[in-house]
């Protein structure tokens, strides 16, 4: 299939039914198609028919948000800039910390990555003090850090779409009036964590490793995958994931929007106070452009990834502006991703051993000077 071929073909998913189906999935996951035409009021053949059309036309693929915190693990973002010529160097470098889960390459206020990790909470400064040591030793000339709560991943929702005109109805004016009377509670996964105790073995991070990639994964097929029985699978999954609530949410990795026509960026906006924080939050936890959303621990500030139509952009910059004039914000900035260079990774399952994370610090360190030698 061409280029503009998959571009037209993506409208052909976007009926009133995918899109109940899409929402469904968002807040429940895949897994099961009971539950996704429960919830939709749609017969189970109508909602399986439609979920493997559109994993097979689409792409559709449904992932796992995990809860960081329950496994030992704090969530950090960072944005590197590159010297000119060495973008090459500084992802080895970044890719060198081994508890890195995203990276993507970053235009505008800054030229270079942006990263999260999910870094053992036991020692996060050794994460510090790679990022110190990388750049006096050159490997970037300037970088902002910070540690920041689990992400909240935005369900499909498609209310403001009209499925007749295909088009959506971005209606700036309701939705700063809405701010004025949204709650100010935040979510739980945006709360700053209490307690970073684990709650999950080595068999648990190996069936959730597998639902970072592909949540729907049969159960046999985890057995295989883990080594034990699809009865031991099953069990885990209902009395260590769901039950100790190890899954945050999903994500559907579906674009409200062909990519061809819209733009990727990361905002970081801060707020005047945690009240107004909080209703910046549950205004946007339905609008089609925000992917996600993470809190930077102690200040009233958000981390916001958003994809927005190009036509749209400009508006979007008027919003925040006239959110500011009214209060409802105090500043943001924000840098253009390159979604054709993003990577993704697993928790690294790998270095859990014996109830504890593993990170080799002299280790990572000897790597960094021979990345940083070899170029």
């Amino acid at each position: 299939m061409g280029r503009w071929d998959e571009f037209f073909s993506y409208f052909k998913l976007l009926d009133e039914t995918n899109g109940r189906i899409l929402a469904a999935m968002g807040e429940i996951g895949s897994r099961s198609i009971t539950d996704i035409a429960k919830k939709t009021h749609l017969p189970i053949s109508t909602v399986r028919f439609r979920m493997e059309k559109m994993r097979k036309i689409g792409h559709v693929l449904v992932t796992a948000n995990l809860d960081l915190p329950k496994l030992g693990l704090a969530k950090a973002f960072m944005i590197a800039d590159s010297y000119l010529g060495r973008q090459n160097q500084l992802s080895k470098v970044i890719d060198n910390s081994v508890y890195w889960t995203y990276v993507i390459r970053c235009y505008g206020k800054h030229d270079g990555f942006c990263s999260y990790f999910a870094f053992p909470n036991t020692i996060k400064r050794e994460l510090e003090e790679y990022i110190r040591e990388a750049k006096n030793l050159g490997a970037f000339p300037t970088s902002i850090f910070f540690w920041c709560t689990d992400s909240i991943v935005i369900p499909p929702d498609f209310s403001d779409y009209d499925f007749k005109e295909r088009q959506w109805n971005f209606d700036w004016k309701r939705w700063t009036s809405d701010i004025l009377s949204a709650r100010e509670e935040l979510p739980n996964a945006l709360k700053e964590p209490a307690d970073y105790s684990i709650v999950a073995d080595k068999n648990d991070l190996l069936i959730i490793k597998e639902l970072e990639k592909d949540e729907s994964i049969e159960l046999s097929q985890l057995a295989k995958i883990i080594g034990i029985s699809r009865q031991s699978v099953g069990s885990r999954y209902e009395r260590h994931i769901l039950k100790r609530g190890l899954i945050v949410d999903y994500a559907v990795d579906v674009s409200p929007y062909p990519l061809e026509i819209a733009d990727l960026y990361l905002f970081k906006i801060d707020f005047n106070d945690r009240s107004t924080l909080g209703k910046f939050v549950n205004v946007c936890k339905n609008k089609p452009f925000i992917i996600s959303l993470s809190k930077i621990i102690e200040k009233n500030s958000l981390l916001v990834n958003i994809n927005i139509l190009k036509t749209e952009f400009p508006n979007l910059i008027r919003w925040l502006n006239h959110l500011f004039i009214q209060k409802s914000i105090a500043d943001f900035w924000y840098v253009t991703l390159d979604q054709t260079t993003y990577k993704r990774q697993t928790i690294s399952y790998e270095y859990y051993e014996d109830g504890k994370w593993l990170y080799d610090s002299s280790e990572r360190i000897k790597r960094l000077r021979k990345i940083l030698d070899s170029e």
